[in-house]
């Protein structure tokens, strides 16, 4: 449906327009002063050609700005419009959400506050990825390397996956949604969070719905490490022959298994690099990076990379 936007004069029009009234208010000021008559048409004559010239300049500047603004606006209605309507033939996302400390510290004056409003997007993102025809959504919630943290900053992290879990639950059961927690070293992580974790898994274990995969104390080459020692220990014991050990033998171990194969791997904050994220997975998944911290992402980001997914093309090496 084509929409129809009305031509509003922005400030800049509006301020020259007002300056155009005070020429002509000045100069037929000036002309009520003018006594001699052959001084006053002279004078009006050299007005004329100065105005005659400055007109066209001033409405071309108008006009040249309201068809910018125009194009604007329905290049931002068009992509609101698109995100409403818009599917992707994507099935699985993967997000590293960077850029909560730097958000934060630049809004609050505080790095950890920018920690609780990376929580609040990742539940809106959930429902965004749903309504894009998204299957899987697996975010990096906590690398193992970030246990190096400070611990007042690692405590604040597990406060907020606390905080956050019951509210993922309540939103899991009433939208058919399966939470699974990847973990390469979850002995590591407090019990009250492994608790609210398996919670979480178990009880949205039966939802048949979209996947939420919250990648927490996990590091890819851990997690390949993991896989490749649980192969060793089936040879061992007589399980599996060398000879069938492979890709898909390694895949089906990960703690992504069963999972649809990964299609983009995006990342916020401008940061460039996976950062020891799904590093087997990720061997043909797209790859974007945003300019934006994660707690400013909006729908519009989201919509506009599926939308840049859908011009490429996938040769997987062929």
């Amino acid at each position: 449906m084509e929409t129809k936007i009305a031509m509003v004069p922005s400030p800049s029009m509006l301020v020259g327009a007002v300056g155009v009234g005070m020429i002509l208010g000045l100069g037929l000021s000036r002309l009520g002063t003018v006594k001699n008559t052959s001084s006053a048409h002279s004078w009006v004559d050299s007005w004329r050609l100065k105005f005659a010239a400055l007109v066209p300049a001033f409405l071309g500047e108008m006009m040249r700005k309201a068809r910018s603004t125009e194009a604007r606006e329905t290049c931002s209605l068009e992509g609101a419009g698109a995100g409403e309507t818009f599917r992707t033939s994507a099935k699985h996302l993967a997000i590293i959400m960077d850029g909560n400390r730097r958000f934060g510290k630049s809004r609050y004056g505080d790095a950890l506050k920018g920690h609780w409003d990376g929580g609040e997007v990742l539940a809106q993102c959930v429902e965004w990825c749903v309504s894009l025809g998204l299957e899987a959504l697996t975010v990096y919630a906590f690398s193992t390397e970030n246990w190096d943290r400070p611990k007042h900053e690692v405590d604040t992290l597990m406060a907020v996956f606390l905080k956050y879990a019951d509210q993922c639950e309540r939103e899991a059961a009433s939208r058919n949604v399966r939470i699974t927690c990847l973990s390469s070293d979850r002995g590591r992580l407090p019990a009250n969070v492994k608790d609210a974790l398996a919670q979480m898994e178990e009880r949205t274990a039966l939802n048949t719905g979209f996947r939420l995969n919250l990648a927490v104390s996990y590091g890819a080459r851990s997690d390949i490490g993991n896989a490749c020692r649980r192969l060793c220990e089936e040879a061992f014991r007589g399980e599996i022959r060398p000879e069938q050990v492979g890709e898909e033998a390694i895949a089906s171990r990960l703690s992504t298994a069963g999972l649809p194969p990964l299609d983009v791997v995006m990342r916020t904050s401008g940061e460039k690099r996976l950062s020891n994220f799904l590093l087997f997975e990720s061997a043909y998944a797209e790859l974007f990076f945003l300019d934006k911290f994660w707690p400013e992402l909006t729908k519009a980001d989201l919509v506009e990379v599926f939308q840049n997914y859908e011009r490429r093309t996938r040769r997987f090496g062929t």
